[in-house]
């Protein structure tokens, strides 16, 4: 990643700023039913429902008396049935996931479904967009199917034994949790830039693009191709999202050229260009230091020696793959991200830290996260009491990727090679329409950057 290094020392001058609009929220509401078969002992026939027990929905659009623009019954059943496909009894504790497109309705799921082990059976619907990177969500959902976990249990007990105020408690404390759980995702739904970059360093798949196109102009198709190798299921348009909004490649279509020979047109279609590359920077907190030297706090000098030592040794070229994706991981927790932006310009005696977590985060495992990976450092002043100070803030550094250069006339070379040969072009190979086309773009993009 040298060249890296030497293209961002002039690239860094260019001042023309690039904006970025936020995301909206999408969800459109999480819905938990419990499924009866309602049997009529006089005849043995059975009417199975889903009964509704709380309904939660992130806007007007739909109410607990009329959601069939939602999601449907049909669905619901198809959704059960995904869940439930590989039960055979129906006394004993299980639960799973469940993740897909629903077919009446324009929507995708990400359901939890619970049975106990008496055999009561209950589902959790979280409902979004088709445009939706649900994979985003993962870690609320399934905190929040944690949380059920003991609701149902509880809801169960109290259902058997007729307990109508317990009841009611219970149903109080599971629409707070579905209506916390969407506070979440809508709150994890507004990434800023520096969280968007953690996307793509978040994802196997995105690295993977960025790996290509590190190399040469690809076309659609063929990235497609290889990131459903790694996830059949992925969509390509989500994966691109991130790079799209921080304006790091372009998309063009190219109209291919006609093989002399068969008459066939190759390497037509939507290509993928990469105009700017960027990394993850740990800088210093310049903002505490000012403020230490500001106040002449006794805390400076101690602080400064730790970001001495830790910026010493520290190359953003040379860091682990591994730290990086952590560190990504970690900014896309809304607590952590929270905490992170409030210490740029704090710090706070460990006893004292400001409740700014959600209900359920635990504070002393978030702060040990950030620790490991030298985000916070905890200071001991003469009275021996810690203090939490930001000790590397984070920056993305993005580059013109002049090194695309020399790899873009390789790749039509040797295209052209092959071509004089009377050989037959190998996939991967760029033509003329496409090394023009990524120069061009290379040029005309070259004076802009994201600014963080």
């Amino acid at each position: 990643m040298n060249y890296l290094r030497l293209n961002y020392i002039y690239f860094n001058f260019i001042t023309k700023d690039i904006k970025i609009s936020r995301e909206t929220n999408m969800i459109q509401g999480i819905l938990t039913f419990q499924f009866k078969l309602n049997q009529i002992e006089a005849t043995g026939e059975i009417n199975p429902e889903f009964s509704p027990i709380q309904l939660v929905f992130s806007n007007n659009k739909f109410d607990e008396n009329d959601f069939s623009g939602l999601i449907i019954e049909n669905d619901i059943f198809g959704t059960f049935y995904q869940h439930t496909v590989g039960i055979f009894t129906p006394r004993y504790g299980y639960s799973n996931f469940y993740t897909g497109r629903l077919k009446e309705t324009p929507y995708q799921i990400y359901s939890y479904f619970k049975q106990l082990t008496d055999g009561t059976q209950y589902l959790t619907i979280s409902l979004f967009e088709l445009d939706d990177e649900i994979e985003l969500f993962e870690d609320l959902i399934k905190d929040m199917a944690g949380r059920l976990d003991t609701i149902y249990e509880k809801l169960t007990k109290a259902s058997n034994t007729r307990q109508l105020d317990l009841i009611s408690n219970v149903n109080v404390r599971l629409k707070n949790e579905l209506k916390y759980t969407i506070f979440q995702v809508e709150r994890l739904s507004k990434l800023d830039k520096l969280q968007k970059v953690s996307l793509i360093y978040n994802s196997s798949e995105r690295l993977k693009i960025l790996e290509i196109l590190r190399e040469r102009p690809a076309s659609k198709s063929e990235i497609k191709s290889i990131v459903e190798q790694m996830k059949p299921t992925v969509n390509i348009d989500i994966l691109l999202r991130p790079f799209l909004e921080l304006n790091l490649i372009r998309r063009d279509w190219i109209k291919g050229e006609k093989d002399r020979k068969t008459g066939v047109v190759t390497h037509q279609g939507e290509y993928i260009f990469l105009v700017k590359d960027i990394i993850f920077a740990r800088v210093p907190n310049q903002n505490l230091l000012k403020h230490f030297k500001e106040t002449n706090n006794d805390l400076l000098s101690l602080f400064k020696q730790k970001s001495i030592d830790y910026f010493t040794a520290y190359d953003p070229y040379e860091e682990p793959l591994e730290n990086t994706q952590n560190l990504a991981s970690i900014l896309l927790n809304p607590d952590v991200y929270d905490f992170f932006v409030l210490m740029r310009s704090n710090h706070y005696p460990l006893d004292k830290i400001p409740k700014i977590f959600s209900e359920f985060a635990v504070t002393e495992i978030l702060l040990d996260n950030l620790k490991k990976l030298n985000v916070i450092t905890e200071i001991k002043d003469e009275n021996k009491r810690s203090w939490i100070c930001l000790l590397t803030d984070v920056k993305p550094l993005t580059i013109f990727p002049e090194y695309l250069l020399p790899k873009i006339r390789e790749a039509f070379r040797r295209e052209e090679e092959e071509d004089k040969e009377g050989k037959e072009a190998k996939e991967g190979k760029i033509t003329y329409e496409i090394a023009k086309k990524a120069l061009n773009l290379l040029e005309i993009s070259y004076p802009e950057k994201v600014t963080f």
